[in-house]
């Protein structure tokens, strides 16, 4: 058969890709790698059964091939970092994207299978939940562009059947998990195995005691291809999921004991963790239906599942993903603002850093490497080195970017380095967005307003700069204002360097999505 898979780069999409190749099947995958990521399904690209088309599906897609039999609509970011990043396009993907495709199953008379989630639900207080249940949920939420587009869809798939007679069919997953899962996406576990493995504090959100159902992607798929299989008129959804009840505490002793790591287990609350609020205190599939329907249930054991996706986070580990970093100076001459960086760089052990700067002293070694951190120093030892570093440090970047495909750059201080990102931010289309670090003494009105009023190069780095961070001085009502009213990343300057990393690193989280999206 002819299969069209949407979201087919994704976690669950290229798994589903790999079972459908193996049975013989022809696969389109389509994808706008929001979320999806290519090296997911490029083992595949010299298939000749494999095809690859690179398509937003909030917009028609053009079917270029004569025949289709079947279309898994799985396109929709689903990690709570990537669909709260932009909820208007989660919302869009859901709606807009559904009855694309339910449009296209209607004019070539595909069977659809669309993949919608236990979010559904919301809160439930039904619990386990069955698919007859209407759930608890708050469509004002943080999480809504989630909950009330999938609901939405849901919606669309039964009107298409009833109304044109679209063999569509629901399903709603669980909190699948396994190999691929994004790093730094938001899910609990996938958090959690890369907290520990990296030796950082795992966090848990309030007292842990809420609890979810883990469902292990090889156990999914083929209950995919079950229900997309099974002849039958009964559109109405079922549950895929695991009815094993794990407490998120309990999840967390597992991660870090299996691991062996060194790591701390640590309560968090609402102010920090912010994109928590809104989590669910009970969630466990009633898969009752999925047995009768489908003669399905989950084989593989949670603790066996976790085991599998530790070995593919650790193996992924070993391929660290490089951050970019453009300073004017860098250690061994030190300063607040250098100093404060490299602080940073030893408490985020989840990154490489290469860091391009000018060389000022001959004295200095042009190169160094010292474990994730990687400095490049440019020119010939002069005083005029920083003057040339914007267009040095273009070159060089180039030149790594072609090795490390990076995602993110970070600029320290608006001065020459953060013209250079400027600069390799023009030359790459902005594909590789960055992030501006200021460092100041005291925190005033002016420092903010200068970058657009004094030099053209100020008014240049300002305007690239993807995201801005400032570090200094202040006041609560400053920082407040800062962040509230000039959407500045706000950090007073006292010592605190653990709270540094943390912020930093979530502007780091949001960039790596950011370049996806570019």
């Amino acid at each position: 058969m002819r299969i069209l898979v949407t979201g087919g780069a994704g976690f669950v999409g290229s798994h589903l890709i790999d079972y459908l190749i193996e049975k013989g099947h022809d696969v389109v995958c389509v994808d706008s790698f929001f979320s999806g990521k290519k090296e997911n399904i490029a083992h595949h690209l010299s298939n000749p059964r494999f095809h690859l088309i690179a398509h937003d599906i909030r917009r028609p897609l053009k079917y270029p091939y004569k025949t289709l039999d079947r279309i898994y609509h799985l396109a929709c970011p689903a990690s709570p970092m990537q669909y709260q990043f932009d909820p208007v396009l989660t919302f869009e993907t859901s709606i807009h994207g559904t009855q694309h495709m339910l449009n296209l199953a209607r004019k070539t008379g595909a069977r659809l299978l669309f993949t919608s989630t236990s979010e559904v639900y919301g809160d439930p207080l039904e619990h386990p939940q069955k698919e007859s249940y209407f759930g608890n949920v708050d469509p004002l939420g943080k999480r809504a562009c989630y909950d009330e587009g999938k609901r939405a869809a849901e919606a669309l798939c039964k009107d298409y059947h009833e109304q044109y007679g679209v063999d569509a069919r629901i399903v709603r997953l669980f909190n699948v998990y396994g190999p691929r899962m994004m790093f730094n996406d938001g899910r609990v576990l996938s958090n959690f195995i890369l907290q520990a493995l990296l030796n950082e504090d795992i966090t848990v959100f309030r007292n842990g005691e809420q609890t979810r159902s883990f469902l292990y992607i090889d156990d999914l798929v083929p209950a995919l291809a079950k229900r997309m299989e099974i002849e039958s008129d009964d559109w109405r959804p079922v549950n895929l999921g695991n009815p094993d009840e794990q407490r998120i505490i309990d999840l967390a002793v597992a991660v870090k004991e299996q691991t062996n790591s060194k790591s701390r287990i640590v309560h968090q609350t609402e102010t920090e963790m912010p994109g928590r609020v809104g989590d669910p205190q009970r969630r466990c599939p009633d898969i009752a239906r999925a047995k009768q329907l489908l003669g399905w249930e989950p084989r593989i054991g949670f603790v066996e599942g976790l085991e599998k996706t530790i070995v593919d986070f650790q193996s992924r580990l070993a391929h660290r993903p490089h951050v970019l970093v453009f300073s004017t100076a860098y250690l061994p001459m030190k300063g607040p603002a250098e100093e404060a960086t490299s602080e940073v760089i030893a408490r985020l052990p989840g990154y490489e850093f290469d860091i391009i700067t000018a060389r000022f002293d001959t004295k200095v070694t042009a190169e160094t490497h010292a474990g994730r951190v990687h400095i490049y120093r440019l020119g010939q030892g002069t005083a005029l080195d920083k003057f040339l570093l914007p267009f040095r440090a273009v070159v060089k970047a180039r030149q790594l970017n072609k090795t490390h495909r990076y995602q993110v750059a970070w600029a320290i201080m608006a001065s020459y380095g953060a013209l250079a990102a400027a600069f390799f931010s023009l030359l790459m289309r902005r594909r590789v967005p960055f992030l501006l670090s200021v460092f100041e003494g005291d925190i005033e009105e002016k420092m903010l307003t200068r970058g657009k009023m004094l030099a053209p190069m100020y008014r240049l780095i300002f305007q690239r700069a993807n995201r801005w961070q400032v570090i200094g001085k202040m006041s609560e009502m400053q920082r407040l204002w800062l962040e509230d009213e000039r959407k500045v990343q706000a950090i007073p300057e006292n010592g605190n360097f653990d709270l540094l990393a943390k912020r930093t690193k979530e502007m780091f989280q949001e960039l790596e999505i950011l370049s996806t999206r570019l």
